[in-house]
């Protein structure tokens, strides 16, 4: 005949399972999210992708003139994130939200930055003396090609968003660097 009474025993093997089960679930939940993290998105900072950073309000940018803006590049690469500070320059070209050039200041050439002249009206590259025109086309000196146009951005609620992207310098060809 079965003891309806629970035992002593019993209670205290209940008690150990779902002690051990707890705990279980307290180390598993963490190495789960650690492991999926990769695959989740997060809505911080992305518009559609993950690529693109704000530059700030268009409103700021003059209206016909060349005006260097930080931006904060988050890369991804696996579970490690990480915050890249890169420069740009944004020339507004009228009015309109789509009328805008954005050119990334790194000399084709070896990769120094370039400074913008107003008063020649060109971009000029103080490590081997590359002059750019008011259009980012090459003029005189080493650089194999012209300055490299981002040409991927975004105008959501008055900011404007862009895609940074490398390219390979030293070569004729613009030729994109994969992240």
């Amino acid at each position: 005949m079965s003891n309806p009474e629970p035992s002593r025993r019993g209670f205290l093997d209940y008690l150990t399972g779902s002690l051990l089960l707890i705990i279980g679930l307290l180390f598993a939940i963490p190495v789960i999210a650690y492991l999926l993290a990769p695959l989740r998105r997060r809505a911080e900072g992305e518009v559609g992708e993950a690529t693109f950073s704000d530059a700030g309000p268009l409103a700021n940018i003059p209206v016909g003139q060349w005006h260097l803006i930080q931006l904060d590049v988050v890369r991804q690469d696996g579970w490690k994130k990480t915050r890249v500070k890169q420069a740009i320059w944004v020339r507004r070209e009228g009015k309109g939200d789509e009328a805008v050039s954005i050119m990334s200041p790194i000399c084709p050439h070896l990769g120094c930055p370039v400074n913008w002249h107003p008063d020649r009206k060109e971009f000029k590259c103080p490590c081997h003396g590359g002059v750019f025109n008011s259009d980012g086309v090459r003029v005189s000196g080493p650089p194999p090609r012209s300055l490299d146009p981002l040409s991927e951005f975004k105008i959501i609620n008055g900011h404007l968003w862009v895609r940074w992207q490398d390219f390979k310098i030293g070569v004729a060809d613009r030729v994109p660097v994969s992240i």
